[in-house]
């Protein structure tokens, strides 16, 4: 098995002229589509979301909370973690490269202002509550940004004003910063990482427990307390959950059979996969196709829903 394979949650605009990826999430649904979205994940950008109607629940590693209307919080690259809307909810999610807040390679900038912070080994997060006062300021920026960003008829030099505003959203976010002290990595944090990192490359093949634990050099009795401590779910649930994820964007973006995508995910049967199918989302894989959302609807040909009436009975 593939120990090196990245499984952080890709940046599709990385290799491109202007790599920021912003995510405007509405009611559980993600514009644009997007990897990471709702599972724990972690990637090489920084991140700011910002929720600007409902809560928003937070889980990073084995900590979880709550982000209430005009909140915000700053997540550390690499940092495993998961956002969950509520219903209703609306929030926008900035993932930023370091390198656009560097200016340049080598910059000063870079090594005093950006560096300190993205490669700190222990630094994971900042809460940006709306109620305290000290984080006013960087509130405000994000707010002018979203603005910028958002707006529906562009002003000239577009990229080059979203650009200034993420530098004045990290100048007021680095004078609300403590100083980083020198710190020695988390163990527990490399290793669960490892742990999920082998889950996202071979979840669609047949794998152990045993497999998992092996790929982080622990025991088995260690992998699991591991999993129950950060995910709250054995390796064999998150296997499982992470499946039936990835069958969802296949049921969402492609014409393949329930079949085809059952056995492409990794479940040994058509049954065994609509069985957990069911389970988890409380709708059969066809429902999930046929929903509600516009996406979803122009999927839903007449021998689809003969499908979904006979996934019924």
């Amino acid at each position: 098995m593939s120990e090196k394979a990245p499984v952080y949650s890709h940046n599709p605009y990385h290799t491109t002229k202007f790599p920021l990826l912003v995510l405007d999430v509405r009611n559980q649904h993600c514009i644009p589509e997007n990897e990471g979205f709702q599972v724990f994940h972690w990637h090489d950008e920084v991140q700011f979301v910002s929720v600007l109607k409902g809560s928003v629940h937070v889980k990073i590693y084995d900590e979880e909370f709550d982000l209430q209307e005009q909140d915000c919080i700053f997540i550390n690259r690499t940092a495993l973690h998961q956002i969950t809307g509520r219903e209703g909810c609306h929030y926008h999610s900035y993932i930023i490269p370091a390198k656009m807040l560097a200016f340049f390679s080598g910059s000063i900038m870079e090594q005093n202002d950006v560096e300190p912070i993205t490669n700190h080994p222990v630094f994971t997060h900042y809460y940006l509550y709306a109620n305290v006062p000290a984080n006013h300021q960087v509130l405000h920026q994000i707010s002018i940004l979203d603005q910028l960003y958002f707006q529906d008829d562009k002003y000239e030099h577009h990229e080059y004003r979203i650009s200034i505003q993420l530098s004045k959203v990290w100048l007021e976010f680095l004078s609300l910063l403590p100083e980083m002290k020198e710190s020695a990595p988390s163990k527990s944090y490399e290793r669960i990482r490892t742990l999920i990192s082998t889950i996202h490359t071979n979840y669609n093949q047949s794998i152990s427990i045993q497999d998992i634990a092996d790929t982080a050099h622990i025991s088995k009795t260690e992998c699991l307390r591991c999993f129950q401590k950060y995910i709250q779910d054995s390796p064999y649930q998150y296997l499982m959950k992470y499946r039936l994820h990835m069958s969802t964007s296949l049921l969402a973006t492609t014409e393949m059979s329930v079949t085809d995508i059952a056995f492409k995910v990794g479940f040994h049967s058509t049954s065994s996969y609509i069985k957990y199918f069911r389970l988890f989302y409380k709708m059969t894989p066809n429902q999930y196709r046929c929903g509600p959302s516009p996406a979803s609807a122009k999927k839903c040909s007449p021998s689809k829903i003969t499908a979904l009436n006979f996934d019924r009975s």
